[in-house]
């Protein structure tokens, strides 16, 4: 072989080897007040712009990781964790959606990272918006995608009002309190791999996305070696929803920072209604929609986080 062309082998295969290095996740806890721990993810090179993702509901943060790995977005690094209750992450029972942002800072403080952008997905929308409003001078930029608008005050919607039945039903069950909410769970968000299901809350783009993720979602899981979590996915599940029928804690017209929201416009779960209206509460906000997209945007997350980290790749 050539002595150049071996030369050339010798640095494909290390930049290769330094790509899986960047592509492999660890896992850490970070400890809260009152003795509770958050567990969280960390993949992607050291000396990149840093982005938080939050997860929807109910789930936990291994998927955004996941994201993350398939699109191979090297030029940012994530921090995902599992929200309160969920995976290995201590409960907070009745919480609000405010309470996420003393979350993130704390993600934050023990990675030493000054500022971050930030995204939630779904039931993580909302609270990608709250720590915006909250942590301003922690947040550099935000993304609220496929979420929720809130359910008090006056939007020109109804927050019950969405594309799905089981959807409606979920919100006006949560209104009627905790125990309607739980029986709800059992019935529905317990059964999402149920195929009838499956069809009533996913499009399916959305289905065919989540085959091809799962066979690496199975290798990620299988690498981490994450013990089977200790705490009630049905509690925090009760927990999410009652916190999104109740005030947020934080006004959407006080985030400053840019903010974009993302909607798929085959969304079987959340209304496009919702976006258009919180694009007009928030400064600086604008919407992006997506037709042929449902309820998971995935496919969306190397543009995501190309809008996320611009200012600090620019700079």
């Amino acid at each position: 072989m050539d002595p150049s062309a071996a030369s050339s082998l010798v640095d494909v295969q290390e930049e290769l080897s330094l790509i899986e290095k960047y592509l492999t996740p660890r896992v850490f806890e970070v400890p809260m007040s009152r003795g509770r721990t958050v567990r969280a993810y960390e993949v992607g090179p050291p000396d990149v712009p840093v982005v938080v993702g939050i997860h929807g509901t109910p789930s936990t943060g291994l998927g955004q990781v996941v994201n993350y790995i398939a699109s191979g977005a090297i030029f940012c690094r994530l921090v995902a964790f599992d929200r309160q209750g969920y995976g290995g992450s201590t409960p907070e029972p009745g919480r609000k959606v405010r309470d996420i942002a003393p979350v993130v800072e704390a993600i934050l403080d023990d990675l030493s990272v000054d500022t971050a952008a930030v995204y939630g997905h779904s039931g993580g929308g909302m609270l990608a918006l709250a720590t915006a409003a909250l942590l301003p001078t922690r947040i550099s930029r935000a993304v609220c995608s496929a979420g929720n608008g809130p359910n008090y005050g006056s939007g020109g919607f109804d927050y019950a009002d969405g594309p799905s039945p089981l959807m409606r039903e979920e919100m006006l069950e949560a209104r009627k309190g905790p125990q309607a909410s739980r029986e709800f769970y059992r019935r529905v968000p317990c059964k999402l791999r149920d195929p009838e299901v499956e069809k009533q809350l996913y499009s399916e783009n959305d289905r065919r996305i989540a085959r091809l993720l799962s066979p690496l979602r199975d290798k990620i899981t299988q690498q981490l070696a994450l013990p089977e979590s200790p705490y009630s996915e049905e509690d925090a599940y009760v927990d999410d929803v009652q916190s999104w029928v109740k005030p947020w804690g934080f006004e959407l017209a006080s985030i400053t920072v840019p903010t974009r929201i993302f909607h798929g416009l085959d969304d079987l779960q959340a209304a496009r209604r919702h976006s258009e209206w919180l694009r007009t509460q928030i400064p600086n906000a604008s919407l992006e929609l997506f037709p042929h997209f449902g309820h998971n945007l995935s496919q969306l997350m190397p543009h995501m986080l190309a809008w996320l980290v611009q200012d600090e790749v620019r700079s």
